[in-house]
């Protein structure tokens, strides 16, 4: 399993806001080790690779942000794993994609539910930072 498996069935299963924002933080984390491992300025994906690493960086601090996201990952071991297994980049974006949608409506549900003003804009500008890798990556509808 690669660290970005783990991270899609991390953000798939939090529950609570820390552990949201916590799979969250760790999910634009991996986004951003397995855009840098396959940028290739001859490819077609590099312009978009640099935009989808800018966004991911700006949800991942945004997200920083937020009051109530633990000090301290509350998953261990999930950097210890293999960041993406070698396969080419169209399916690096398509699995960012996926994983960008996911974390967006996340965010976007801890937002509405989040009791700290702080955590709700955290969770707010990081699901619009996912929605912008989604959009910049997606193919379909």
């Amino acid at each position: 399993m690669t660290m970005m498996d783990t991270t899609q069935q991390r953000m798939q299963e939090a529950e609570g806001l820390a552990a949201v924002l916590d799979a969250a933080y760790a999910a634009f984390e991996g986004m951003l080790s397995v855009i840098h491992a396959v940028q290739d300025p001859a490819s077609g994906l590099f312009a978009a690779f640099v935009m989808v690493a800018a966004s991911a960086a700006n949800g991942r601090n945004a997200l920083a942000l937020a009051p109530s996201l633990p000090k301290h990952p509350l998953l261990a071991g999930a950097a210890e794993q293999q960041p993406w297994s070698g396969e080419p980049p169209e399916r690096v974006a398509e699995v960012v994609a996926g994983l960008s949608h996911l974390a967006a409506e996340r965010l976007t549900q801890a937002a509405a539910s989040a009791p700290d003003t702080g955590d709700g804009a955290a969770c707010r500008n990081a699901a619009q930072s996912a929605r912008d890798i989604y959009g910049m990556l997606s193919t379909g509808p």
